[in-house]
């Protein structure tokens, strides 16, 4: 019996140390880098054809329309079938020398700086009281919302009929409460036709800059206002030194965004007045516009084309680089 139970007992043992014994490791096969090569090589060549077409239409659409801007701008052609001439860097040192162009990008300078000390204040604080309400904001999205819909032309048209002298709402109401003394043409009088197109623009536009700024607002967490406000911080605290702070990315990105639709504006002050009056609403897109048609100098327009995005580049690349977070932190 003695030596049947040490059997049993060495058994046992035996069958406990198998169930308890380590696997055998498997060893990992490395990729070789030639291996690795081949992956890359193969998604390069998947991704080709999806950037082919894009590719294709970027050189169809800008860089060859660009390139063909520089050379245009370098003869003295009209837009007839003549033989064009070349003329080197004639059109840019007459260009140079336009009082007409110079007064343009003044002109231009002011319709930003009056949009702009116009259009964001009002766009942050209607996006900072959306963000906060709850059951009219589809009513006053709705309101915001609804300019948006019309077409450049048809709001332009819209506004020339508020503007106007004779009938327009704004002298009817000045008139009605009795004050004639502050009726005008408001886009006939060139201390007041920049501001009434400016007006326009903004009521016109200033949508999509409140839904892009309230999106910067929503993806702010909530649970830093509260806790600054738990801490003490009254509410304007909470806005310019938790909010501002994390929204000035996007506002930065929309600042830069606004100035190269200011350089280019164009439709508005088409409609409404024409680059007048006596030049004080001439931007440079509208005279570029005029220069090239109108006067049938299709070079000297080219060159002003050329001129227009090298301004809008550089002041963008500047605008970027002083408008970063972190001189914002600072």
């Amino acid at each position: 019996m003695t030596e049947q139970h040490e059997a049993t007992v060495r058994a046992e043992d035996a069958l406990q140390a198998a169930a308890v014994r380590p696997e055998p490791t498997r060893s990992v096969r490395k990729s070789s880098p030639r291996a690795m090569n081949n992956v890359d090589r193969q998604r390069r060549r998947l991704a080709l054809p999806f950037l082919a077409v894009p590719c294709v239409l970027l050189g169809a659409l800008f860089v060859f329309p660009f390139f063909q801007t520089i050379s245009m701008s370098m003869t003295d052609w009209f837009g007839t079938f003549q033989t064009t001439n070349f003329v080197g860097l004639q059109n840019y040192q007459d260009l140079i020398a336009d009082e007409l162009f110079r007064s343009a990008i003044l002109n231009t300078l002011l319709y930003f700086v009056l949009s702009l000390v116009v259009l964001f204040p009002l766009a942050l604080f209607i996006a900072w009281g959306l963000l906060r309400t709850r059951r009219t904001r589809s009513f006053y999205q709705l309101a915001i919302f609804a300019p948006a819909v019309l077409s450049v032309s048809v709001a332009g048209v819209l506004w020339k009929f508020i503007y106007n002298p004779n009938f327009g709402i704004i002298n009817t109401v000045l008139e009605s409460i009795g004050l004639e003394s502050l009726t005008r043409p408001w886009l006939g009088d060139p201390s007041t036709a920049m501001v009434g197109i400016v007006i326009a623009v903004i009521w016109h536009g200033i949508a999509t800059w409140i839904i892009l700024i309230l999106a910067g607002l929503d993806r702010i967490p909530t649970e830093l206002n509260e806790a600054a406000s738990l801490d003490g911080a009254s509410s304007w605290q909470v806005f310019s030194r938790v909010t501002m702070p994390l929204l000035w990315p996007v506002l930065s990105t929309l600042l830069v965004l606004w100035f190269i639709e200011s350089m280019q504006t164009f439709a508005f002050i088409y409609v409404m007045t024409d680059g007048g009056p006596y030049g004080s609403t001439e931007v440079m897109a509208t005279y570029m516009y005029r220069m090239a048609f109108d006067g049938r100098m299709f070079a000297y327009g080219s060159a002003m084309a050329i001129v227009m995005t090298a301004i809008v580049l550089l002041m963008s690349l500047i605008g970027a680089k002083l408008l970063r977070s972190d001189r914002f932190d600072s």
